[in-house]
């Protein structure tokens, strides 16, 4: 047992890691300077993304840099105004028309800097702490290059330029799938379509179009059993080292291609040295590797999945086989071992997981082995000879077209994909529990037993944890969207759009849906029709009924106004396309959905408003002693007086409006963003909310919100809550207790 011991210290090395970033202060934006800023660093890597106008976008990852705010023109230093800084590293998105450096020239850049954008909603996707992990602190764009050094790295800029020719002679050669062979072979998706990336993804083999162990090991093996044959063993070695390390840093330097670039590495010294290969020692030696110089990867999909991987057919996969065997099983078995142990990460990333991709892998992982060779073969034959290299490829062609057929089938198979929501710490923790036990015990166990162990693990995993009532009113910007789960399962959303964020749907809506594992909407309310209310919704209706549908509306909800615009005809045509339900509501109408009454305030049924604003749908809703007033973008004569009929009508005591007294509703979300003309005081003195919350988008252009609605709100004794600064603001309410929690600190 000594010759594990290396593998223990890594491994609690890790764990105590690990531990120690989980419960510190997690990594947000950059909060230094902004505007313009000056910096000086050295160029590390090259990088070119595609841009919407069809052309190119050159991004360095400039390391070890210096920067301070304000600009550096003609060299002169008079315009710099901070004390210089330090960075490991930051991104610069070059301005069009400036020459791209070398790799490895020292160079003095100015741009406008800015940070990447913490996670602001449920279930987005968190730049900050991806790209923190990655060193990189801010950055720069339409960035100028001012000085440049003569000096360069030879060996970092002939890779780079070996990426560019391959990828040059792959677009040539390929035609359609070219976007795929240079994601596979080069590591580059500048060119992959977005349509192919999310199919691959949706049928679960994604990670073919990304340089993982499977692209290393090929390689890695592949070469140094050939050299073994003409050369000697510790030249071969030596070589196949320094082409694979090369091959990793053309590559982009991925956490799994490190990781499995390593670990070969790893191998190739045991043999060197004549001691045996131990492929967890190998393992843990190489996370550690990879995180001493930057811990946060330990928190990031990419580095877990791919360790993950390989956990699961190190330790999964030799308990399963030993109480199924046979050949058909093992190989079966090996692809369930790997979903076994990832399964926690992947639904904590991308809150779903596609049932068919066992299937799928069975097929494609062998082929891809296939891919490889004659995707290389076609490569290096046009090196001599394009037409042949394109004869050579046809294969390879047939090959992705099987891939992309095999994915569109498994999208239009019943529950392809199986949505569980993101899993909470304790059910993950529950579950590795079980794995840990069935580990260390399972090949003692009997075959039900160790079913229902690996079962009622996966039950905890994606069990339905109900909290209570949770209402969510999302950070989208310049716009509204408001999220409300009853603890029976029922979901509402009230509004979504944005004008300051485009794709909102994909980018927002979607994935804070996704998160909270919710499948269809049973209803959606839509206040008015400006695009700062509608445009994700009309995102969602345009996809409902494709193949790639990803969340379903069962109702629609519109005010019922007499004088509906274009924008109302398109919603309601959009929606008969889709299938979905369309009804109205207007003054006095009721409608309870998950233990929540529903009541309209306004407009009145059939009412002629010029202005959208003031024929807003607002809704008031309560369940038990939890109330909440959505004023949609009503402000100013509009509030006024909506404000002065149902004062009169509170005061006549009518039934529908006995709970709209002063100091009776818990959450108001603003009128129109907090803007000068809402929440007058009248307004304010009826519905006295205890919370406020403002949905608004940071430096929009109409000054919201405005200064003299906050100080009027917190003169009536609430507390104000405004999305540009907090991010999402969660309200739950639990046995009668209401409890606020905002997205960013």
């Amino acid at each position: 047992m000594r010759r594990y011991t290396l593998c223990k210290c890594c491994f609690a090395v890790l764990a105590l890691l690990f531990l120690l970033i989980r419960t510190g202060d997690p990594p947000g934006p950059w909060d230094g300077c902004s505007g313009p800023v000056t910096a000086a660093g050295t160029v590390s890597r090259i990088e070119e993304k595609a841009k919407d106008n069809h052309q190119r976008q050159i991004i360095l990852s400039l390391r070890s840099v210096t920067f301070c705010s304000g600009t550096f023109p003609h060299q002169n230093s008079d315009n710099l105004k901070t004390e210089p800084q330090k960075a490991a590293g930051i991104l610069c998105y070059l301005a069009p028309g400036e020459e791209i450096p070398r790799c490895g020239e020292s160079v003095i850049v100015s741009g406008q800097a800015e940070p990447f954008e913490s996670c602001r909603n449920p279930g987005c996707f968190d730049a900050a702490a991806y790209y923190h992990a990655r060193g990189n602190l801010f950055s720069l764009r339409e960035t100028s290059i001012i000085k440049r050094s003569k000096s360069y790295d030879r060996y970092r800029q002939g890779l780079y330029l070996c990426r560019r020719y391959a990828s040059a002679v792959l677009t040539e050669i390929c035609g359609e799938d070219a976007g795929i062979m240079q994601a596979m072979l080069l590591g580059d998706k500048a060119d992959l379509a977005k349509e192919v990336q999310k199919s691959y993804q949706n049928g679960g083999i994604s990670h073919i179009l990304a340089i993982s162990g499977l692209h290393i090991s090929f390689l890695g093996v592949g070469l140094y059993q050939g050299l073994k044959k003409i050369l000697p063993l510790m030249v071969a070695g030596m070589t196949t080292a320094a082409v694979l390390i090369s091959y990793v840093i053309l590559t982009g330097g991925s956490p799994s291609a490190w990781r499995a670039g390593l670990m070969f590495l790893i191998s190739l010294l045991a043999e060197a040295s004549g001691r045996s290969y131990h492929r967890m020692t190998a393992l843990s030696v190489s996370a550690l590797i990879s995180v001493l110089g930057q811990p946060l990867l330990l928190t990031q999909s990419g580095f877990l999945l791919s360790y993950g991987a390989i956990l699961g057919l190190e330790r999964i996969a030799p308990v399963l086989s030993g109480l199924w065997r046979g050949k058909a099983a093992r190989l079966f078995l090996a692809g369930l071992s790997v979903s076994v142990v990832t399964l926690p990460v992947l639904l904590s990333s991308f809150y779903e997981f596609p049932l068919y991709s066992l299937l799928l892998n069975l097929l494609v992982i062998p082929l891809m082995g296939v891919v490889m060779v004659l995707g290389i073969a076609a490569f290096l034959a046009a090196l001599v000879l394009p037409p042949l290299g394109r004869l050579m490829f046809r294969p390879v062609s047939i090959l992705l077209a099987f891939f992309s057929a095999c994915c569109s089938l498994a999208e239009r198979m019943p529950g392809h994909m199986w949505r569980t929501g993101k899993p909470e710490p304790l059910q993950i923790i529950m579950y590795c529990v079980c794995l840990l036990v069935f580990c260390l015990v399972g090949r003692y166990m009997t075959k039900p037993l160790a079913v229902l162990l690996l079962v009622g693990g996966l039950w905890l995993l994606t069990g339905t944890v109900r909290i209570g009532d949770r209402m969510t009113v999302l950070d989208v910007g310049q716009g509204d969207s408001i999220l409300l789960q009853s603890e029976g399962g029922c979901a509402v959303l009230i509004d979504g759009g944005s004008t300051s964020r485009q794709q909102l749907a994909t980018y927002t809506l979607l994935p804070c849906l996704k998160s909270r594992g919710i499948k269809r909407l049973d209803y959606v309310f839509l206040t008015h029709m400006d695009a700062d209310h509608i445009s994700g919704v009309e995102q969602i209706l345009e996809e409902m009924g494709t193949s790639r549908e990803e969340v379903g509306i069962e109702t629609l909800v519109l005010p019922a106004i007499g004088n509906p615009d274009q924008a109302y005809a398109r919603i309601v045509s959009l929606a008969g396309a889709a299938g979905v339900r369309v009804c109205t509501m207007g003054d006095g109408d009721r409608l309870s959905v998950g233990g929540f009454s529903f009541l309209c305030l306004h407009p009145q049924k059939g009412g002629i408003y010029e202005d959208k604003n003031a024929a807003s749908l607002v809704l008031y809703l309560q369940k038990d002693t939890f109330s909440v007033l959505l004023t949609g973008d009503l402000d100013g004569e509009a509030e006024e007086l909506f404000a002065e009929r149902i004062g009169q009508r509170a005061d006549r005591r009518a039934q529908v409006y006995a709970d709209l007294l002063p100091g009776h509703v818990t959450v108001l979300k603003a009128g129109h963003h907090g803007s000068a003309a809402s929440c007058s005081e009248a307004f304010l003195s009826l519905t006295g909310p205890r919370i406020t919350v403002i949905s608004c988008g940071a430096e929009n252009r109409y000054g919201h919100p405005d200064e003299d609605t906050l100080e009027r709100l917190r003169r009536c004794g609430s507390h104000v809550f405004v999305t540009k600064d907090t991010g999402a603001v969660e309200i739950l309410v639990q046995n009668g207790r209401v409890k606020v929690k905002t997205w960013l600190p």
